[in-house]
């Protein structure tokens, strides 16, 4: 017996509002699992059709797997982030919506800029930040993942998205593997990077971070700021004079970061806040 699309994705959204999921998330699994828009699901809805069999089968698998927790982004397989839809799955930081004002932080920087512009991605993840960059500004991107298992996804994402985006399988603070590919003193126009930052202490409460995204992607020494410490000096060798640095860091990490900075010889530190009203991205001018 068929089933109504409304009925199916009613009862789901009960189902998962039952284990602490709120959100739209019923509605885009279900129109993932029948390959459609989210506004063609939302017409079959209004005018009562039903499920496909097969369709309907994928959606209460992906229902049952968003009831354990698993973050929307592995059962389909996608995270949308500015303009592009990335890869995602286990092993990789799923991108935040958050984190398009590290890339928009970037590009202010880069509009004000004359000239070509050698811009590192510290940590590249998916390739998000990587891809945003060199998709919406004239700059030469260049990222870094030290993770097999991140670079795997960020491979696949910058061969489909942004082949000519150059990906370095290293440690970004491995000063000869950056020379390798023409990173040297002086020679970046911006270094910007989605670190790790959460202190060790601090276990995210979410259950879909805590559980599913690389503890080295997470966590970043006592107070959380380890990592920046090292790209903060990195930085200061290898961003021109009046070039950026960026990072993404939680709400309360904005003042350290900006004394790191300027302790570092960097001027106008300054802290934007995301569009929850939360302090995210301090960027600095060499």
């Amino acid at each position: 017996m068929q089933q109504a699309v409304a009925d199916v994705v009613r009862d789901a959204r009960g189902r998962l509002a039952a284990v602490g999921i709120d959100g739209p998330d019923a509605e885009l699994l279900a129109a993932w699992a029948a390959g459609s828009s989210l506004g063609e699901l939302r017409v079959d809805m209004a005018m009562g059709r039903a499920f496909e069999a097969d369709a309907l089968a994928r959606f209460l698998a992906a229902v049952a797997r968003r009831e354990g927790r698993e973050p929307l982004q592995h059962i389909t397989g996608l995270a949308p982030f500015r303009h592009v839809e990335l890869a995602v799955g286990p092993g990789v930081f799923t991108p935040r919506p958050e984190t398009e004002l590290l890339v928009e932080v970037a590009l202010e920087h880069l509009r004000r800029r004359v000239g070509t512009a050698l811009v590192l991605d510290v940590g590249t993840g998916t390739g998000a930040v990587a891809i945003a960059i060199a998709r919406e500004s004239d700059a030469r991107v260049i990222a870094v993942e030290a993770s097999p298992a991140a670079y795997v996804w960020a491979r696949r994402n910058l061969d489909a998205l942004s082949p000519e985006t150059v990906l370095l399988h290293a440690d970004a603070r491995d000063v000869a593997a950056l020379a390798a590919v023409g990173i040297v003193p002086g020679s970046l126009a911006a270094l910007v990077s989605n670190p790790p930052y959460v202190p060790h202490a601090s276990v995210p409460a979410d259950h879909e971070v805590r559980d599913f995204d690389p503890a080295a992607a997470l966590y970043s020494g006592a107070d959380g700021l380890d990592f920046i410490r090292d790209l903060v000096s990195l930085a200061a060798d290898l961003v021109e004079p009046t070039g950026l640095v960026a990072f993404e860091h939680t709400e309360e990490q904005g003042p350290a970061v900006r004394a790191m900075l300027e302790d570092a010889g960097f001027r106008d530190a300054r802290t934007r806040q995301d569009l929850t009203g939360r302090d995210r991205v301090t960027a600095a001018i060499r």
